[in-house]
């Protein structure tokens, strides 16, 4: 992919490219916010508070916290007018964050996400992507491709659909 990737998307510019350290308290806080909103009726109060903190740039060291999303090789952000609207994370073999701003749910961003992620996985070697959908998601992930693998499952009080793709 090009490092820019430019589109219209019914009255706004969409514009995706890889994720700067300068992108972190936006990521963060987007992270959050939607988290919060679609979220955290799956989740105890305490694995809510615990998720939160890990992404939370006023209780992290932004090095830390850059040093945390670099685990994931591979990331892109969303924008529209400079403005982070969406994020994706992962490698090869695993989708680990997805996330778009509710007010853009619904207009195709969060499935440009994961058509670049998955073109990127699968020149770094990726054959199956697997995910740990929330159950809020799942439609969506169905929507991409995706197949869940078994039931739900719950792990430190966190409920998700574990799902996967063959990417070709």
């Amino acid at each position: 992919m090009e490092q820019n990737e430019r589109k219209t998307f019914l009255n706004y510019m969409l514009e995706i490219r890889q994720l700067k350290k300068s992108d972190i308290i936006a990521v963060c806080n987007l992270i959050i916010e939607t988290y919060k909103k679609y979220n955290h009726k799956k989740s105890s109060p305490k694995m809510l508070k615990s998720y939160l903190d890990t992404y939370s740039p006023k209780s992290n060291d932004l090095e830390k916290l850059f040093a945390y999303f670099k685990k994931s090789p591979i990331q892109y952000v969303a924008l529209n007018k400079q403005k982070i609207i969406g994020v994706v994370r992962g490698r090869p073999e695993r989708l680990v964050n997805l996330y778009i701003n509710g007010q853009y749910h619904h207009q195709g961003i969060g499935g440009q996400l994961i058509s670049i992620f998955e073109k990127e996985a699968q020149k770094r070697g990726g054959k199956i992507i697997k995910i740990r959908s929330s159950i809020f998601a799942v439609p969506f992930y169905q929507k991409q491709g995706y197949k869940k693998t078994t039931g739900t499952r719950k792990i430190k009080d966190l409920v998700f659909q574990p799902m996967q793709k063959i990417i070709k």
